[in-house]
C-alpha cells in the first residue's frame, strides 16, 4: 500500500515540517505533467502481459479451451483498461476547485501564517471552502473531495469521484492475472507430460521437427526453439506473481478499509495516533536512566575528573591501620585495671602468643588499637613482652602493633609530658 499512497502528512503538512515545495500549477488528472515512473511501469506491464496472453499462450491450448481462455481473459483485460483508464482521466477534485482555471499558478503555502493547509474546511491555498472530507494534495496541489491517498501507479488522486473505478481497476486486474497464471501452469504440465496437446494447431502440420514451435499464431506465426518458449513463459510466471502479490495485498487491503468504513487516509491517520502514546512511553523510559555512564577505574581521565571533583578528605588521625578504639573513662579507671589485671592473669596459661597478635600487615588487614585514659600496664604472659606506661590524669596512651609486629606506646599528650617505651619481639 505504501507503493500507491502517500503519507498524510504531505496531505496536511504542520509548522516546521520539511517538505518538497508543491508545483506552482495544479494537475488536472493522472495525465498531467509530470507523470511518475511507476504510471509507466504499470501500462508497461499491462501491454506484456497482454501480448504474451493472447499471441503466445492461449495457442498452446487446445481447441475447445482455446476460445474460452480467448473470451474469460479478454473481457477481463478489457474491463481493467477501460476502468484503469477512467480512474487516471477523471479530476477528483473538488466542484469548486474545478470551476477554477488550472492555468493560474498557485500560491505557495507560508508556514509561518498558517499551521495547516485546511483549517475549519477552508483551505488556505485553494481559498475556498470545503466539504469535511476534503483534503489538499500536494501532489496534485488541488484539494480533492473525499480524499483516500493519492496513487502513484496511477499519477493521480484517489477520491470519492473516482473510488470505485480505482476498485474495479484493482479487482480486474488481479482476476485477469489469475486466469493468466492458470493457463501457464496447464502449458508448463502439459510441455513435460504430453507437448502434442499443446500442438493442436493447423500450422504445425506443415513443421515436422518438434523442437519447432510457433509464437503469434494464427496472424504473425514466428517460428523459435524450445528454449526461446520456456524462457519466455518463467519470465511471464515471475511477473504473474509479483503482480499477484502486490494487487492481492491492495485489494484485500481495501476490502479492510470497506469493511470498517475507513479511507487509507483515516487509516493511516489512526495508526499514526496508536503510535504516538508507546513512542512516548519509550522516550520517557530511556529518560529515566542516568545519563551518565559509571567511570572505569582504569580511564586515566574519568578518574582525574572525578578526583578534581572530590572533595578533600581530613587526614587520618593515626598513622597506623587500626581499625578498633576503645576508649575508658577516668571515673571507672581503676575497675579497668582491676578487671584487665584479672583478665590477664587468668588468662595467661591459655593464650597463645600468636593469638595475641594480629595479621600480617603485608596482607593490609587493620590492627586494633587500645586507648586508656590514665594509668596501665601491660603484664608478661607465657614469655610475651610487657609494657607498663604511666601517665598524668586525663592522659590518653595508644597502643598499636606495627607492620614487623613492634609493639609500641605513645601519649596523647606533648612530647615532654609522654613517655613512648617500645618492646620488640622477632617472630
Amino acid at each position: 500500500m505504501d507503493l500507491c499512497s502517500r503519507s498524510w502528512r504531505w496531505v496536511v503538512p504542520e509548522a516546521g515540517g520539511k517538505q518538497a515545495s508543491p508545483p506552482h500549477l495544479s494537475r488536472v488528472n493522472g495525465w498531467s505533467r509530470p507523470l511518475h515512473s511507476f504510471q509507466v511501469v504499470a501500462w508497461a506491464t499491462f501491454l506484456i502481459l497482454a501480448v504474451a496472453n493472447f499471441g503466445i499462450f492461449i495457442p498452446f491450448l487446445p481447441h475447445n479451451w482455446k476460445y474460452v481462455a480467448y473470451g474469460v481473459t479478454g473481457g477481463l483485460f478489457f474491463l481493467h483498461f477501460l476502468v484503469h483508464l477512467i480512474t487516471v482521466s477523471i479530476d477528483p477534485a473538488e466542484a469548486n476547485v474545478r470551476l477554477k482555471n488550472y492555468s493560474e499558478p498557485m500560491p505557495t503555502f507560508d508556514q509561518s501564517k498558517h499551521t495547516h493547509v485546511i483549517q475549519n474546511q477552508y483551505c488556505h491555498l485553494c481559498e475556498l471552502t470545503l466539504s469535511e472530507k476534503a483534503k489538499h494534495c500536494s501532489a496534485c496541489n488541488k484539494c480533492i473531495s473525499g480524499f483516500d491517498h493519492h496513487c502513484k501507479w496511477l499519477n493521480n488522486c484517489v477520491g470519492s469521484r473516482n473510488y470505485w473505478y480505482f476498485f474495479c481497476s484493482v479487482a480486474s486486474a488481479l482476476a485477469g492475472v489469475v486466469c493468466l497464471t492458470a493457463i501457464l501452469l496447464y502449458i508448463f504440465i502439459q510441455f513435460f507430460i504430453n507437448p502434442a496437446e499443446l500442438r493442436t494447431h493447423p500450422y504445425y502440420k506443415k513443421i515436422s521437427n518438434k523442437n519447432t514451435w510457433l509464437l503469434f499464431l494464427p496472424l504473425f506465426p514466428v517460428k523459435t526453439k524450445i528454449p526461446v518458449v520456456l524462457g519466455i513463459g518463467v519470465l511471464v510466471l515471475l511477473l504473474d506473481v509479483i503482480s499477484l502479490l502486490l494487487l492481492g495485498h491492495l485489494l484485500i487491503f481495501h476490502l479492510y478499509l470497506m469493511a470498517k468504513k475507513l479511507s487509507t487516509f483515516d487509516y493511516m491517520t489512526q495508526r499514526r495516533h496508536q503510535k504516538t502514546p508507546a513512542r512516548a512511553l519509550s522516550e520517557k523510559k530511556e529518560l529515566s536512566f542516568p545519563i551518565g555512564s559509571p567511570q572505569k577505574a582504569d580511564d586515566p581521565s574519568s578518574s582525574a575528573l572525578g578526583e578534581k571533583h572530590k572533595e578533600p578528605q581530613p587526614p587520618p588521625r593515626y598513622p597506623s591501620l587500626c581499625s578498633t578504639t576503645i576508649m575508658y573513662s577516668e571515673n571507672s579507671l581503676l575497675l579497668k585495671m582491676r578487671d584487665m589485671e584479672e583478665n590477664l592473669s587468668s588468662s595467661a596459661e591459655r593464650v597463645k602468643p600468636k593469638e595475641l597478635l594480629l595479621p600480617d600487615l603485608h596482607s593490609r588487614q587493620a590492627c586494633s588499637t587500645t586507648t586508656v585514659s590514665e594509668n596501665s600496664w601491660l603484664k608478661e604472659a607465657d614469655g610475651n613482652p610487657t609494657v607498663l606506661v604511666l601517665g598524668r590524669p586525663r592522659q590518653k596512651v595508644l597502643l598499636s602493633l606495627s607492620g614487623s609486629t613492634n609493639l609500641s606506646s605513645a601519649s596523647s599528650t606533648s612530647p615532654e609530658n609522654s613517655l613512648l617505651p617500645k618492646v620488640s619481639k622477632e617472630e
